[in-house]
C-alpha cells in the first residue's frame, strides 16, 4: 500500500535588524520542532523568507507525517 502524507508549515520571525541583519532564536526553532516530532512530524525542508538588505523576516519549516487512512 502506497503511504499518503499530510504537511505542515512553521513560520517563524527572525529578529531583523535594518543595520545589524537578523538574529534568530535557535532555542524557539528546536522546542518547536520538539513538539512537532513529538507529534508524529518530520521536518522536510528549512528555508528563508522576505529578505531584506543581507537579513531575512523570517524561517519557514516544512514537516511531513503519514496521514492516518479512516478504515
Amino acid at each position: 500500500m502506497k503511504i499518503k502524507w499530510e504537511y505542515t508549515t512553521l513560520k517563524i520571525a527572525t529578529d531583523f535588524r535594518f543595520f545589524s541583519g537578523t538574529d534568530f532564536d535557535t532555542n524557539q526553532l528546536e522546542k518547536e520542532l520538539n513538539e512537532y516530532g513529538a507529534a508524529g512530524w518530520e521536518l522536510v525542508s528549512i528555508f528563508d523568507i522576505e529578505k531584506v538588505k543581507g537579513g531575512s523576516k523570517f524561517v519557514v519549516a516544512v514537516l511531513k507525517r503519514p496521514k492516518e487512512s479512516i478504515h
